[in-house]
């Protein structure tokens, strides 16, 4: 699947978003309910960007993830993963071991991946968070939690049907191709 299957949507902007890595604090594509408020009249899907991360109202600093098995408990999230859910896609992530080594994750054959994410607004920008749920084999080497992912057929009852959110939330992860990145080396000869 080729991302730009997904993305192929009204308000998608390939200039702004293929082809560059997303840190928190930036934007990046994501794929939600067309209805500005998030309300579930219709199952239309709309694209936009919205800037990663929630502004943290306890301490400096953004919340990136939440852990799905409590994230609809906490006040902080519970609206949002009830009402705004969306999904992020991407061609990879990074994630880092203790020793700081950074490493790449891939679905197998360059698979797009699809993350499960919900936003809101702050601001008046729309910001998301992404949900992350126990490492599964392919991952618990380098770090003990995961983001939550989801297929493509997948896109409209993630965002849509309330019904399947435990399920979306409590099933296992597929299997990634984890590949060290050591980035890129610079030589200065004098």
């Amino acid at each position: 699947m080729k991302a730009e299957a997904v993305v192929q949507l009204p308000g998608f902007d390939r200039s702004k978003t293929i082809n560059r890595d997303i840190s928190p604090s930036q934007a990046s594509v994501t794929i939600h309910s067309a209805e500005s408020n998030g309300s579930h009249k219709t199952d239309i899907l709309g694209v936009s960007e919205m800037i990663w991360g929630f502004e943290n109202p306890y301490r400096k600093g953004l919340i990136i993830n939440a852990r799905s098995e409590t994230a609809r408990e906490k006040n902080l999230f519970a609206e949002s993963i009830d009402r705004r859910r969306c999904v992020i896609p991407a061609s990879g992530f990074y994630e880092w071991d203790r020793f700081k080594a950074r490493y790449r994750f891939t679905l197998p054959d360059n698979q797009l991946i699809l993350l499960a994410g919900f936003y809101r607004k702050e601001h008046g920008s729309n910001r998301y968070t992404i949900l992350t749920t126990e490492a599964n084999e392919s991952m618990v080497k380098v770090h003990d939690r995961m983001p939550v992912m989801i297929s493509r057929d997948e896109i409209r009852p993630w965002i849509y049907d309330d019904t399947k959110l435990p399920e979306f939330l409590g099933r296992k992860q597929p299997e990634l191709i984890c590949e060290q990145d050591s980035g890129q080396i610079r030589m200065d000869f004098e």
